[in-house]
């Protein structure tokens, strides 16, 4: 590898961050909109036009906040859990394709030595299996917020949090497995691949794997009803009740990172990822520029339901 395809590939890695980050940034706002509609009012609209900036308000605010530290934490611990969050949910994102490969022109074949451009930044073979060992190790962060925290509220909340997560990663394996069985293959761009002629929701077990997924991936992700680690009429706010400024940005933003990237996965798994229906524009050019806009369609469809 030369320095050529070492810079080509922290490009790519930069800009699948900034979709990422960007994606998180405006999913809340979209969120909060959608709230407002439901209450009858407008949701945010005073930072820039109906609103569009004021993801980045929120970003500046978090940034210029003071940093307050409880009395009797343990600083490095109370430091390490939001990091610890937040590195799981980056590189969990770091393994799903957005997309087909897309071919580079020859100027840029040249000098990087490749062919296709990888809408994915790795793409191990065990794929799918990385992606929830990782998440998994998201719990470390979670238990040493509420242990660091020297408060009953968050240690309680990091508790309930933290039984819920295991509790719910076996029904979300084993609604994999069966996908995983019918496909042959670990990675997810091979599922995607393998769902050209017919998804996996409408094969024999994928509509009852998928069920199984969603109510999982709530669960997972503490959206409702399964915000029990952050219920505020018990908790105040879970395991993060301590946590403010920059430090509770990380754990906000960790959340939605993983949101953002489940729906990409029951995308990937269950509705036929980034392959155009029926075979349209197959060997065309075109084919990979409308396989990225059919699968954040579907992608866009499970963030929407995931609003509830």
């Amino acid at each position: 590898m030369n320095w050529n395809e070492i810079l080509f590939w922290l490009l790519k890695s930069g800009l699948f961050f900034f979709i990422l980050i960007t994606a998180c940034a405006y999913y809340t706002l979209a969120e909060r909109k959608v709230a407002g509609f439901i209450q009858d009012r407008k949701g945010p609209n005073r930072a820039g036009i109906w609103g569009l900036l004021q993801p980045l308000a929120d970003g500046i605010k978090f940034l210029t906040k003071e940093e307050v530290f409880p009395t009797q934490v343990n600083k490095v611990m109370y430091l390490i859990a939001p990091a610890i969050s937040m590195t799981c949910a980056i590189m969990a994102w770091s393994v799903v394709p957005l997309g087909g490969q897309i071919p580079l022109p020859q100027w840029l074949q040249d000098k990087t030595g490749l062919t296709f451009l990888d809408l994915q930044i790795a793409n191990p073979d065990t794929g799918i299996l990385f992606l929830f060992a990782i998440s998994s190790l998201a719990v470390y962060g979670i238990i040493i917020a509420g242990w660091a925290s020297n408060n009953k509220y968050s240690l309680l909340g990091a508790i309930r949090s933290t039984a819920q997560m295991i509790s719910y990663e076996l029904p979300l394996s084993m609604s994999v497995v069966s996908i995983v069985i019918l496909t042959g293959s670990l990675k997810l761009s091979d599922i995607s691949a393998s769902q050209a002629g017919l998804w996996n929701i409408f094969k024999l077990p994928g509509f009852i794997a998928f069920c199984l997924f969603v109510v999982a991936m709530f669960a997972e992700t503490n959206r409702l009803p399964f915000d029990l680690a952050e219920a505020e009429s018990e908790l105040v706010v879970g395991f993060h009740t301590e946590y403010g400024a920059f430090k509770f940005a990380l754990f906000f933003i960790a959340e939605y990172m993983n949101m953002i990237t489940m729906s990409c996965v029951v995308t990937l798994l269950f509705f036929g990822g980034y392959q155009v229906p029926f075979g349209i524009l197959e060997g065309h050019v075109l084919q990979s520029l409308f396989g990225l806009f059919s699968f954040w369609e579907r992608f866009c469809s499970s963030l929407f339901y995931s609003c509830g």
